[in-house]
């Protein structure tokens, strides 16, 4: 979800586009599955809200809502669009107008009883995004220096709120939830990242042992029942420090960095590009070889249109509020 590094660590995109990338193979007909995708974002996040605040700090929440808000804002209101006027292409979501404005600003609510979900369906993570901003600022505030120590004492004290509450409303309901210490494990991985990748020798030997100790964690992981924290929280959090110590000298091919770089629209958009195709082809009705083949035609389709959108529409918008409101 998070994008935009003025100092880009091109394995980070990538790994940013395999997140997204995750989430959509659970809306497509032959996977299913992916879901920790949502859970690698969550732990990029973590990570980039210390990278970018390592050297400047400056106009930090202003440039989280430019980062995210615009982008949003547009699909939401482009789905919103759709409930009017082509209702039949969307499952549960209807032309609420309470419910369009607590989704442009992100407050949580029940989607006509099918949960946490704003008008653009993946949005009810942005909730937890926004959340973490708001709580890192304040931390940010008071110490930039102490500022990773702060942030996860304030989401732990923020976790024992919505506890305390969680019988209260809605609202406290949907944010008790520990994967907001998806965010921690993002930050833990900044910091053992700044202090040892100048000391962790990179060889071929350390490299696949890292990787096999991925591998298993992930085969008892998934072998076992834990909360989601712990069943794709940490295993998010092992292939964050693998792409950073591991492959963040790999020249990776431009288009995959494009992509990443695309991924925040690639995630909030693929949704409706597949919804579409299910509406109307009827994708769901033909074989495993006809099913393939709308696959990868979506794919491409999602990563053209993404590319597109970003290139026209995000980057530019993005560029221009920076320029009027922080270096103006």
């Amino acid at each position: 979800m998070e994008g935009g590094l003025q100092n880009k660590i091109d394995s980070i995109q990538v790994l940013r586009f395999l997140a997204a990338f995750s989430v959509m193979m659970v809306h497509l007909p032959i996977f299913g599955f992916g879901a920790w995708g949502v859970d690698i974002f969550f732990v990029i996040s973590g990570f980039i809200m210390m990278y970018v605040t390592e050297f400047n700090e400056r106009n930090f929440f202003i440039k989280r809502i430019i980062r995210v808000v615009p982008l949003y804002w547009i699909l939401t209101m482009g789905v919103f669009s759709l409930a009017i006027f082509f209702p039949g292409l969307l499952n549960n979501t209807t032309a609420n107008l309470e419910h369009l404005i607590k989704s442009l600003f992100f407050v949580p609510f029940d989607k006509n009883g099918t949960g946490h979900f704003p008008i653009l369906f993946l949005g009810w993570t942005l909730n937890f995004e926004i959340i973490f901003y708001l709580l890192f600022s304040i931390a940010l505030f008071v110490s930039k220096k102490n500022r990773f120590i702060l942030c996860t004492t304030l989401i732990i004290l923020f976790l024992f709120l919505n506890f305390f509450l969680t019988d209260k409303d809605f609202i406290f309901n949907s944010y008790y939830d520990f994967i907001f210490l998806e965010f921690i494990f993002g930050m833990s991985a900044f910091v053992i990242w700044s202090r040892l990748k100048d000391t962790i020798k990179i060889n071929f030997l350390n490299h696949c042992t890292f990787f096999l100790i991925i591998l298993i964690i992930a085969f008892i992981l998934n072998s076992l029942t834990f909360i989601r924290v712990v069943h794709y929280g940490v295993f998010s959090f092992m292939l964050l420090t693998y792409f950073l110590f591991f492959l963040s000298n790999i020249k990776f091919p431009k288009i995959v960095v494009s992509l990443g770089d695309a991924s925040y629209c690639m995630y909030l958009l693929h949704p409706y590009i597949v919804q579409f195709f299910y509406k109307i082809f009827r994708i769901d009705n033909y074989n495993l070889l006809i099913q393939s083949v709308f696959t990868i035609i979506i794919i491409t389709l999602v990563c053209l249109v993404s590319l597109l959108i970003y290139n026209s529409i995000e980057k530019p918008i993005n560029k221009n509020l920076r320029y009027k409101f922080i270096n103006s």
